[in-house]
């Protein structure tokens, strides 16, 4: 059977109930087997919608990944693969009867085919599907622990920003209020400064006005003795 063949029989195997263990129908059709790169699943599934753990979109995705990667890894001879594609071909829910029928159907074609050599071809994709996870869930963690830490980073820049814009506006208040006292004093001493000068104004004109008044005594009295010499003595 083509590889094709098999990765579209088998992977309608993966898409089965949990909990029923009963298959899901399938109305699309199955994609075919190809090299996606498991470095990009995070990457290419990335939402900014909230979705649940169990977000079937995303579990249709991987397991159509690991189908992939299973019928890439496909062992020669009549393995696992075979035998399965082969069980549910016959029935949805295979009975033992079923199991042995085609078992013995199995070593028609492959005569060295043991139950032992099933088992341990399961237990290979078994071990390749749980370490293909395993390194996809690390990935996730890793690239959780970095979101984390670059909001944390983030975080932790802007409560500091946050700080610093705070204590300037403490300064800036401060100043504010000094400069608000500053122009009180200003206005008060404004207010006062006819006040201040009116007195030493005052002060000035009254002796400005002594000495003019002492001028004029004085220069009346030499005006007088000045001209009784004149028509005294001449």
């Amino acid at each position: 059977m083509a590889e094709k063949d098999k990765g579209f029989s088998f992977r309608q195997l993966f898409f089965r109930d949990p909990q029923t263990g009963t298959q899901e129908k399938q109305t699309q059709k199955a994609e075919p087997a190809v090299n996606k790169n498991q470095d990009d699943y995070f990457i290419n599934k990335s939402s900014q919608t909230p979705v649940g753990p169990q977000d079937q979109s995303l579990v249709d995705d991987f397991v159509q990944r690991l189908q992939n990667l299973i019928n890439q890894n496909n062992q020669p001879g009549f393995d696992f693969l075979e035998f399965t594609e082969s069980l549910f071909e016959e029935k949805q829910n295979p009975s033992p009867e079923v199991y042995k029928t085609v078992f013995r159907i199995a070593q028609k074609i492959d005569k060295s085919l043991t139950a032992s050599r099933l088992l341990e071809s399961a237990m290979f994709y078994k071990d390749l599907v749980q370490r293909t996870a395993e390194t996809e869930i690390s990935k996730g963690v890793s690239k959780k622990q970095g979101l984390q830490s670059e909001k944390d980073n983030e975080k932790i820049n802007l409560d500091n920003g946050l700080k610093d814009t705070r204590t300037k506006i403490q300064q800036l208040s401060r100043q504010i209020q000094e400069l608000q006292n500053q122009e009180l004093a200003l206005s008060n001493q404004l207010m006062a400064i006819d006040q201040k000068y009116d007195s030493k104004f005052i002060d000035i004109d009254r002796k400005v006005a002594a000495i003019r008044n002492a001028k004029e005594q004085v220069i009346t009295s030499i005006v007088d003795i000045e001209a009784g010499i004149k028509s005294s003595l001449s």
